[in-house]
């Protein structure tokens, strides 16, 4: 997974992020997913699917938002 873009609307932070999927070493595809998080609720969901994030998506946006947030609130 790699970060392509975080953003601020109001409260709510949006995070893009592609996701690459591979086969025995070879890339098959690429897809884009956007995640949003907003302090009423503390927790990541995905935007484009009611689904359960992973544990480890869920460490990787924090640190990315962590890293990022300065940044953000500057602007």
């Amino acid at each position: 997974m790699q970060l392509v873009n975080i953003s601020k609307t109001g409260d709510t932070y949006t995070v893009k992020a592609l996701k690459t999927f591979k086969l025995l070493g070879l890339q098959l595809f690429s897809k884009v997913t956007s995640y949003t998080i907003s302090p009423q609720d503390k927790d990541w969901c995905a935007a484009d699917k009611a689904g359960d994030i992973s544990e480890k998506t869920k460490i990787k946006l924090n640190k990315w938002l962590r890293d990022h947030q300065r940044f953000i609130e500057k602007s």
